[in-house]
């Protein structure tokens, strides 16, 4: 959809440029038309008058539609995620209470070993998000309708004789 306004400001931008001395516009649409042997191609033929010569305008709109029908990123991927993290850091939790208690009068755990596989879940759940937001990223691209266009000089006829 968004080619298709690329494509119709370009046209309106060509319509609406300076004019020509005879007081008819400087850009005129001449020919448009669509390739039978290849979907979402048109070929517009545009005349410049003030240089009295002619264009010839290719578009090319597609979308993928196997991408398009491509199933979406399951938000239960991060939900797993999720719980998998917390599970760690409870289990993490846990184990350092049962250690601080073990032995009584004994010094307390290195706390810094909890601390470095706490923050490696933590880690590892932010590489899960990250990679479930850059694969929804790159489908939502594959889906996007893309549009490629091409401006070729081409020989014309005067107006008057073009018009018959």
């Amino acid at each position: 959809m968004t080619g298709r306004f690329i494509g119709a400001g370009v046209l309106a931008c060509l319509a609406i440029a300076a004019s020509a001395e005879s007081g008819q516009s400087r850009y005129e649409t001449v020919d448009r038309g669509d390739v039978s042997g290849a979907p979402g191609l048109r070929i517009i033929t545009i005349r410049d008058n003030a240089l009295k010569s002619c264009f010839a305008v290719f578009m090319a709109e597609t979308t993928d539609s196997a991408a398009a029908s491509s199933a979406y990123v399951d938000v239960t991927e991060l939900h797993n995620a999720v719980t998998a993290r917390d599970q760690r850091l409870a289990e993490l939790l846990a184990a350092y209470e049962q250690d601080r208690g073990a032995i009584p009068g004994t010094l307390a755990p290195n706390p810094f070993r909890y601390e470095w596989q706490a923050n490696t879940a933590q880690v590892n759940f932010a590489l899960a998000s990250l990679n479930n937001m850059f694969m929804r990223l790159e489908q939502d691209l594959l889906r996007a309708p893309r549009m490629a266009m091409t401006v070729v000089p081409q020989a014309c006829l005067p107006p008057e004789r073009a018009q018959r």
